[in-house]
């Protein structure tokens, strides 16, 4: 009877504890333009100085099938016109094209100093967040 149990609890142990398959979205920043000798360079980094230019790179696992996303930038804590301690302060919608299923890469400019978040919706989607990620500038 104990090794049935053993048996049964041990088989329930592996199921719940597999890792998953999925792959996630993700967003990269760089303060050069993305190739492929910069991916896994040491100039990947959020932090920036005020303006300077920041590359950043989404990359799409799964195809998008509308090939439209759309990219916001929010800076916590922000002034006066805030909303719950973000304010948006860029927004661009993107068409993806053929070549870029499975990413997409620009650059932005930011010249006040703070904390930023980077969130990427998909037009099939609008209410959920494909991926984000937080970057600083500084003076």
């Amino acid at each position: 009877m104990k090794k049935i149990f053993l048996a049964i609890f041990t088989i329930l142990i592996a199921i719940f504890t597999c890792a998953c398959d999925k792959e996630n979205s993700v967003i990269l920043f760089n303060k050069h333009r993305f190739t492929p000798e910069t991916i896994n360079s040491p100039s990947n980094t959020n932090v920036f100085q005020s303006g300077e230019r920041i590359y950043y790179l989404i990359t799409l696992p799964e195809q998008v099938e509308s090939k439209l996303l759309l990219v916001q930038i929010f800076k916590l804590d922000g002034d006066q016109d805030e909303r719950l301690g973000y304010s948006l302060v860029w927004g661009k919608r993107v068409k993806l094209r053929d070549e870029q299923r499975h990413y997409f890469t620009d650059y932005v400019v930011m010249n006040t100093k703070g904390n930023y978040v980077m969130k990427v919706y998909s037009r099939d989607y609008p209410t959920k967040i494909l991926t984000s990620g937080h970057f600083y500038v500084k003076n």
